[in-house]
């Protein structure tokens, strides 16, 4: 019974590979003429279905195979298939019908197009919703069709058979509109939509799978759209990039009018049709979804639909405080207030009781004024212009008051106010008010001003009242607001000098220590108090500027009771002067081959360069006492500061950056002689910041300029400055030989001297530099311009003199 069973697994076996690879009916054949490679998932799942049908297992079925011939390189590959499609790689596909061409091309997706948009396009509402970067109602392509989504040619149908029986389909719309099934045949379902198809696929489903049947059913089927395939859609009309667009399948119009760039100048945004099979589908109106957002019209597209924008019938130009401003569209009766919706309403400073309407009459331009209650009354037409105007900076109730009151500002203007119920309002008046006036100032009927004066005093004590209008404006000062700030000054020597506000009853004292008392070189007992002329003293013309009043104080800031008793005035100025024998620390430097180099404080005027030396402990015996040099401390007045950089900004050959408040100059002096006659003519004063350096014994004299090799050498007495010269490799061909100095290492420098024997050069001592000038470069070309003129000119002297003389 078993072998009888396994025979007949096997004669359906080989039917099943014969079935894939021969037209013969009978089973009779090779199994090694069998293509395992060619046989399709049907197959495959009809052979898994009568293994499991006789309880055979893979390795059974495979022996069976091997016995009746069939090769090893056919069982392996019979392994992988089975594998393979039970591990659900593999989908079963239609089979292919020779009858009609089932290869659908795909389709490249259209891409928007750059183009240049007109002034007049841009200002049109709506312009910018086709095209904007952030906004392209570009279709989602990864998400369940809708069950409205129309079926088309190329679409991909996945159907998915599960529970008793597992089958998958995928399945493509070939081009006769419909889907073959295998072992059911077609099923038609282009055109239709996906819920009516889903309706239609089941139920041919149940011919071949009973158990989708019954009140009980065990067999389910699940069917889903996969890839879709792009539509072409028609564009035209007045457009910015008319044109056919490839589109994805679940495209809408609005994805289309984006690839198209929207309406142009002349198109439309209300009266948009989508015309499929030369019948009209649906007519689109824009606004709808600008203004509120509505999608309803805004339908999916189908291959070869035409999207057709037509010219508009009515334009409107708003313009002033809308909150969108431009051109908008207007519809058959749509009135003012339509419009004034489609704008967004008023802005927060519009004047909403009346627009202004300019309108073309075809012949001439018309003015109408529309009021609030006319809005929605007031029918548009083709060429009108809207303006909002703007609020006017008028108030009906309001008063303000400045100045010496608590609360100052703004104040709602009431049936019946008074100006002393106002000030009142504000918190009242300030203790420092001035009371003797205050100010109305106050519009009249042509906004001209007129001013009210009153007494602060009165208003406030109930002997006179004013009744406030709009737009009043109250001034009451404060008595600092009437005079000038009184303040006294103090200057010279104390920790802080300047002006501070002067008080009743302020002694001197008590603005010295304010100042932060007096500094270390302050003159205690000659300070001096300026006072300007009083009010009489200055009706009258006269020689006198101010009145000066002498004062000695200590540094506790006591005074006889005389001078305790004088109070200082407004506007007063105190002088503190420096004592006469203060001077500020100074001191001299000293560097080099002397015993103590360092600072040394000058302690008397008269204190000189060898004064310096002497307390240094005098020179060691490594001084070179020619070479040693004084660096001077410069320090330019302010007043000499201001005056040079005045001189560089009109010398072009000087900048500010050239000069320097504080800079050093080398002062040359003659060491050997002050030491040897000290306090003489050559030993000099020494001054705060003086840098003296006595230089060790040098050794070496640079030679550098005009010459042919720059180089120092080593000092011997017996060269000459030629000598060094020639060892430089002598002069070169510009140089100025007459001109050679000679810089010594004290700062000093000697030039070169012509006489009737020839040049006498400087003397060279040890570290010294010698200098050789270059002549300028001279225009050869210029000089002889100037020669021929020259010539020129005496040639022409010479012929006058001759004319001259016969």
């Amino acid at each position: 019974m078993i072998w009888s069973v396994k025979k007949m697994f096997l004669v359906c076996l080989f039917a099943v590979l014969f079935i894939g690879t021969a037209n013969a009916q009978n089973t009779n054949i090779n199994p090694a003429s069998v293509n395992v490679e060619a046989l399709s998932d049907a197959q495959i799942e009809k052979l898994i279905s009568e293994m499991e049908k006789n309880g055979m297992s893979l390795e059974e079925a495979m022996a069976l195979a091997r016995a009746r011939g069939a090769s090893q390189l056919q069982i392996d590959q019979m392994v992988k298939k089975i594998n393979e499609y039970k591990s659900g790689k593999r989908n079963v596909k239609a089979p292919a019908d020779d009858s009609q061409e089932t290869m659908v091309p795909e389709v490249k997706l259209s891409e928007k197009a750059a183009f240049k948009a007109t002034e007049k396009n841009k200002e049109i509402f709506g312009f910018q919703f086709f095209n904007s970067k952030k906004l392209s109602f570009e279709p989602a392509i990864d998400v369940p069709v809708s069950e409205s989504y129309s079926l088309g040619i190329g679409d991909e149908v996945n159907i998915s058979v599960y529970g008793a029986s597992q089958q998958n389909y995928q399945l493509t719309v070939q081009k006769n509109g419909a889907i073959t099934i295998p072992d059911l045949g077609p099923v038609h379902v282009y055109g239709i939509s996906f819920a009516k198809a889903q309706a239609k696929i089941k139920s041919r489903l149940l011919s071949i799978y009973n158990g989708m049947g019954g009140d009980r059913p065990n067999t389910f089927a699940d069917v889903s759209m996969g890839s879709l395939k792009g539509i072409k859609v028609n564009v035209i009309g007045e457009v910015n990039l008319p044109g056919t667009y490839s589109l994805p399948a679940t495209a809408s119009a609005f994805n289309a009018l984006y690839l198209a760039g929207g309406p142009n100048e002349n198109g439309s945004f209300r009266s948009i049709d989508v015309q499929r099979d030369g019948k009209l589908v649906c007519s689109i109106d824009v606004y709808a979804y600008l203004i509120d957002g509505k999608t309803q019209n805004n339908i999916q597209l189908r291959d070869q639909d035409v999207v057709l924008v037509r010219p508009y019938a009515k334009r409107v130009k708003v313009a002033g405080e809308f909150k969108r401003t431009g051109l908008f569209e207007a519809q058959k009766e749509e009135t003012v207030a339509d419009l004034l919706r489609f704008a967004g309403g008023f802005t927060d400073r519009a004047y909403t009781h009346r627009l202004e309407l300019y309108r073309n009459n075809t012949r001439t331009l018309s003015f109408k004024g529309v009021s609030a209650d006319q809005y929605d009354q007031v029918q548009l037409m083709n060429g009108d212009s809207l303006v909002a105007g703007m609020l006017t900076e008028r108030f009906e109730n309001r008063v303000s008051i400045d100045g010496a009151v608590y609360r100052p500002g703004n104040y709602e203007l009431t049936e019946g106010l008074q100006l002393s119920q106002l000030i009142k309002n504000a918190e009242g008046l300030k203790e420092e008010a001035f009371m003797e006036r205050g100010v109305i100032t106050r519009k009249l009927e042509d906004m001209s001003l007129k001013a009210v004066s009153f007494s602060v005093r009165d208003v406030v004590n109930g002997k006179i009242d004013f009744e406030l209008q709009k737009e009043d404006r109250i001034q009451i000062s404060s008595i600092f607001d009437m005079r000038e700030a009184r303040t006294v000054e103090i200057v010279g020597e104390v920790q802080f000098e300047g002006t501070y506000a002067w008080a009743e009853n302020l002694r001197i004292g008590d603005l010295i220590f304010q100042a932060g008392g007096f500094k270390e070189d302050a003159e205690v007992a000659g300070l001096e108090v300026s006072r300007v002329l009083d009010y009489k003293e200055t009706s009258e013309l006269t020689k006198s500027l101010l009145h000066t009043f002498q004062f000695s104080l200590d540094r506790n800031l006591k005074l006889n009771a005389e001078d305790e008793a004088f109070l200082l005035k407004p506007f007063d100025k105190v002088y503190v002067r420096r004592a006469p024998g203060f001077r500020p620390q100074g001191a001299a430097n000293i560097q080099g081959e002397v015993k103590y180099s360092g600072d040394y404080g000058i302690t008397h005027k008269n204190e000189k360069i060898s004064d310096i030396i002497r307390r240094a402990g005098g020179i060691t015996s490594e001084a070179y006492v020619k070479g040693a040099s004084l660096r001077r401390r410069i320090e330019l007045s302010e007043a000499e500061y201001q005056a040079k950089l005045a001189i560089a900004a009109q010398d072009t050959t000087m900048t500010e950056a050239d000069i320097e408040k504080v800079a050093y100059q080398i002062v040359g002096i003659d060491l050997q002689s002050i030491l040897g006659n000290p306090g003489g003519v050559e030993d000099l004063q020494v001054k705060a910041g003086d840098q003296i350096l006595v230089p060790s014994k040098l050794e070496t004299v640079m030679v550098s300029g005009s010459v042919l090799s720059p180089v120092a050498h080593t000092f011997t007495k017996k060269k000459k400055l030629k000598d060094y010269v020639y060892s430089s490799g002598g002069f070169a061909e510009r140089a100025k030989k007459g001109k050679v100095y000679v810089l010594y290492a004290n700062g000093t420098t000697q030039a070169t001297k012509g006489g009737l024997f020839g040049r006498r050069f400087p003397k060279v001592e040890p570290g010294c530099e010698i200098i050789v000038p270059e002549k300028p470069e001279v225009d050869k070309a210029g000089q002889a311009s100037k020669w021929l003129a020259i010539a020129s000119t005496f040639a022409t002297l010479i012929t006058a003199i001759a004319v001259a003389t016969r």
